[in-house]
């Protein structure tokens, strides 16, 4: 792992700033032994565009969330500006939430997960221990690179800071081999497509899912059709939704083990989940 640590604190003191590669000029980039295809190139780098010196800072295709907020500029005032701002802020919200694989490759996944989640407000739990994690950072003292024996076997994510989690930073789930319990609790940008993807990523090891405050609908119960070792889950009352009722009782049928609680907002038993 040490060795892997200073191959990527040299990879990074050896790249080569835009302006130098821009003068060595591009390589020819080949796929399979055949050429690029022009279509997939940036725009800036397709035959038969004009670009200027400028395009040194114009690596990459603009970022579509950028564009549709610089879009409304014109039309500024009071409201868009406020709209604006909170589409900023949620825009850099998920951005930093993203998984970065230099962080698992010095601490590997369980302890770059505790990192990941402690710093947001959550609490983990390591296989064989009874007591949560959580709290500030600073004050954990954790591991700043591989150590053995930490294995997340539980993570609570009710607390989760900025609105909880999004679909991007479900991904610094994956690679927990041991992780049984996961709560969700009030992450409201938790739909179908994060828990489609948690599926893919734990769904060989979660038992216990409480997913009480999301976005749920019929797609939410196809994703947990996806996770055969759940045993139990916790959703909102959805007693006016006949249709999302229809699914759960298809998911009961198809997995016997599997047990549905259906809570209030505030159950009274809220404070004994952890258990």
């Amino acid at each position: 792992m040490q060795y892997v640590f200073h191959k990527y604190v040299r990879n990074c003191s050896e790249e080569k700033s835009i302006y130098q590669r821009h003068e060595e000029g591009p390589r020819e980039r080949t796929v399979h032994g055949q050429p690029y295809p022009d279509w997939r190139k940036p725009w800036i780098q397709r035959s038969g565009e004009w670009y200027s010196k400028l395009n040194i800072f114009v690596e990459k295709n603009p970022n579509a969330d950028a564009l549709y907020i610089l879009q409304k500029v014109p039309d500024f005032n009071l409201q868009v500006a406020k709209e604006w701002w909170a589409e900023m802020k949620e825009l850099q919200e998920r951005q930093n939430q993203r998984y970065i694989p230099q962080r698992v490759d010095i601490l590997g996944p369980n302890l770059a997960a505790m990192h990941y989640f402690t710093f947001r407000g959550a609490a983990v739990r390591l296989k064989n221990e009874n007591n949560w994690i959580s709290g500030n950072p600073m004050d954990l003292d954790l591991p700043v690179k591989f150590a053995e024996g930490y294995f997340i076997e539980a993570i609570d994510c009710s607390t989760f800071k900025k609105g909880g989690i999004r679909y991007e930073g479900i991904p610094n789930l994956g690679e927990l081999n041991f992780l049984k319990w996961l709560s969700l609790q009030n992450n409201s940008h938790v739909d179908e497509w994060s828990l489609d993807k948690l599926a893919g990523q734990n769904g060989s090891t979660i038992e216990y899912l409480d997913i009480r405050g999301i976005s749920f609908n019929v797609g939410c119960v196809y994703a947990l059709a996806r996770m055969p070792k759940l045993q139990v889950v916790l959703i909102s009352d959805i007693s006016d939704n006949l249709e999302i009722q229809a699914a759960l009782s298809v998911l009961e049928m198809e997995n016997p083990n599997l047990l549905i609680k259906v809570c209030s907002e505030e159950p009274p038993e809220q404070e004994d989940t952890r258990k």
